[in-house]
């Protein structure tokens, strides 16, 4: 019961050091970055355009000061592994504005096209599709889009997303709960096909949102965590129990230089 108490206790002191001396000495970073949402929305109010941005894309990004728009892009989507901007024209013929899915669609899937140049033809209809890939930007190229047949809108809308992001989750079926654990399978399963650099931020970004959490939902889980740890704990072995120990006393020793002899 002694070591059972040790570790319900080491629970206890992690998590009140992550949630009051953890959340204050992180507290400058976490000011210091929005979501990627709120920095497209001050972009686009700053500089009047449209912006789209893939909703798959979730990170927090330091606020952007640049004064030029096309810098400001770069330095926005520097920030997110694998992101690119593009300016995309559209067809006027269309009408209405293409809604932000169709603009993010047809983006990814001409910048993943893998021909140089296509045409498709449906001789029924008599018409055709046509794709050419990377072609050289003419001087006066937006100027003469409004002479081009069909005519398309001079005024680009920004379009930011990953080219070769996959869908990461699948259908969630079943109750709640096993919805909630097919969502934690997910999440694990996309942590492992990450470099170590982009887990290091999502795991950030997980703690910002836990920190940013419902209190009565975060206590919840708090003190269901320990109660479980404890539950775990008493079914591990006598040795098992020594290894864990020392784990926890070595890493208390590296993150505040404290600790004592081996455990016994």
């Amino acid at each position: 019961m002694r070591s059972g108490t040790i570790v319900v206790g080491i629970l206890a002191v992690l998590i009140a050091y992550g949630q009051d001396s953890g959340a204050q000495r992180n507290a400058p970073q976490q000011e210091e970055r929005v979501p990627l949402t709120q920095a497209v929305q001050e972009l686009a109010k700053k500089f009047s355009v449209r912006i789209v941005a893939d909703p798959a894309l979730t990170a927090q990004v330091r606020p952007i000061s640049e004064e030029n728009l096309e810098k400001a892009l770069d330095a926005l989507v520097a920030q997110i592994p694998g992101a690119v901007w593009r300016k995309v024209y559209t067809n006027k013929v269309f009408g209405a504005e293409p809604k932000d899915e169709q603009l993010l669609s047809a983006t990814r899937a001409i910048l993943t096209m893998e021909l140089g140049g296509v045409i498709v033809v449906d001789p029924r209809a008599n018409t055709f599709h046509f794709y050419a890939g990377n072609y050289p930007v003419m001087p006066g190229f937006e100027q003469n889009l409004e002479q081009s047949q069909p005519v398309f809108n001079t005024t680009p809308v920004y379009v930011i997303l990953n080219p070769r992001a996959q869908p990461t989750t699948q259908a969630l079926r079943g109750t709640r709960q096993e919805q909630y654990a097919q969502l934690q399978k997910q999440m694990f399963d996309l942590l492992a096909k990450m470099s170590p650099e982009e887990r290091r931020m999502a795991i950030q970004q997980g703690f910002y949102a836990w920190m940013n959490a419902d209190p009565e939902l975060r206590n919840l889980m708090i003190f269901e965590g320990m109660r479980l740890s404890f539950e775990y704990w008493q079914s591990l072995s006598p040795e098992q129990q020594r290894q864990m120990m020392e784990m926890g006393r070595r890493w208390f020793e590296q993150q505040f230089g404290v600790g004592g002899g081996p455990i016994e």
